[in-house]
């Protein structure tokens, strides 16, 4: 849910650039679609239905969808979306997935004894990341896409220095970075979000996620005497606070990472645990609590550690 909320706030800023780059289109104006045609109680709302103005004086409807995880049943909804957005506006209908995870099932084609319905489908870890650095919009999907941290640390700095956009857009396009880095490789969140929380924290991303469940978490204390801090649970990377007193960087780093890693995965209640995890001072162990919480897909596969 968090990753399908930072993406539609995303999307509102890189809708033109999806189009035109995924679809090959030359919109002149996109205006987004309120509702869906003729729903229902039990009938979820589309991800985000575009009505789109060609410059070649065409019109056609985008029904541009989000899937963290592929389901073959998301696509009968699809198939049930694009027939009723065709039955009212009486225009073509493109239906264009973006998929944030690895699936085979995937493949933009669905066939039974009854019919066959095609679908564009975005598979991002087959794209290159170099070939999107020209598309500003679009970096908060280059952690998901193939290539190296290198190219991520010029997209940052393009994003940091970029004097014509407010630094709440900024912390937008940042913030879902990092949120996106955790689907893939959480050690690489951390260290977005240590590079750049400065400007994450503006992002109003974190009270649009508030507003779907995820709350604030605070540890505050002193643990054994050498520790005193503040850890704010901030939304998929975003913590604030410092971890002072007398203990090795290394140790430092990991509790860090630990506590990140709970945020992304497990949520901002799972930062309960960090009053056990500060307690730790062997360093092995606290990797094997890193690795955990990368592999297990429960939080209690973490709790048997500590």
């Amino acid at each position: 849910m968090k990753y399908d909320v930072a993406a539609k706030v995303i999307l509102d800023m890189s809708k033109e650039a999806i189009l035109r780059r995924f679809l090959k289109m030359d919109p002149s104006t996109i205006q987004q679609i309120e509702e869906l045609p003729e729903e229902t109680f039990s009938l979820r709302r589309s991800d985000f239905p575009l009505h789109v103005f060609l410059k070649d004086g065409g019109e056609v409807i985008v029904l541009l969808e989000i899937q963290t995880v592929f389901s073959p049943k998301f696509v009968l909804t699809l198939i049930d979306y694009v027939v009723r957005f065709k039955m009212k506006y009486d225009l073509k209908v493109i239906p264009l997935v973006l998929l944030l995870t690895y699936s085979s099932q995937a493949t933009g084609l669905y066939e039974d004894d009854l019919l066959i319905f095609k679908y564009h489908v975005v598979r991002l870890w087959e794209e290159k990341s170099s070939d999107f650095m020209d598309e500003i919009w679009l970096y908060p999907f280059l952690p998901l896409m193939e290539g190296d941290e290198t190219v991520l640390e010029k997209a940052e700095i393009k994003i940091y220095e970029n004097a014509g956009m407010s630094i709440e857009r900024k912390g937008d396009l940042l913030t879902a970075m990092a949120i996106f880095a955790g689907l893939k490789d959480r050690d690489l969140a951390v260290r977005l979000v240590q590079r750049r929380r400065d400007i994450m924290i503006q992002s109003p991303i974190y009270e649009l996620i508030k507003t779907e469940g995820l709350e604030e978490g605070k540890i505050e204390g002193k643990i054994e005497g050498k520790i005193q801090g503040r850890i704010e649970g901030r939304i998929e990377g975003k913590i604030e606070g410092k971890i002072e007193g007398k203990i090795e960087g290394k140790i430092e780093g990991l509790y860090e990472a630990i506590s990140l890693g709970l945020e992304i995965k497990f949520g901002s209640d799972s930062l309960a645990l960090m009053e056990k995890v500060l307690k730790l001072k062997s360093i092995e162990k606290l990797e094997e609590i890193k690795e955990a919480i990368r592999v297990f897909s429960k939080l209690d596969g973490v709790k048997k550690l500590l």
